[in-house]
């Protein structure tokens, strides 16, 4: 079970695939990484895929301090920096999504598409 520490929090992640291009799956409110995995299955033969729990979800930790949108999206940016994995091909559903365009607005450096 892979896991990194990022502001703070210890995030678990998945990562399949060999592909030279990569790309990052964030999920939806209470929900994990696991809801990606006919994705990853259907992608992974050409892309590195990679999925993770934003914190307090999924197998992440909880952590003291709670979050908003603005510290899931530092995290999503310091994971994707943490795994070497910019620039990404970003896709996210509901509050990955909103993760995904605070990236593409104020980060864009680590983003290939959304």
């Amino acid at each position: 079970m892979p896991r990194l520490t990022v502001n703070g929090a210890d995030l678990h992640y998945e990562e399949h695939g060999a592909g030279p291009e990569k790309i990052v799956f964030a999920h939806g409110l209470l929900w994990s990484g696991r809801m990606f995995d006919p994705q990853v299955a259907a992608l992974r033969d050409r892309y590195r895929c990679v999925t993770f729990d934003f914190r307090g979800q999924g197998q992440s930790a909880v952590t003291r301090d709670g979050y908003d949108m603005d510290t899931l999206a530092e995290d999503a940016a310091a994971l994707i920096r943490a795994l070497g994995r910019a620039p990404c091909h970003f896709a996210g559903l509901s509050m990955g999504g909103f993760v995904g365009m605070r990236l593409a607005i104020r980060q864009p450096e680590l983003l290939r598409s959304l």
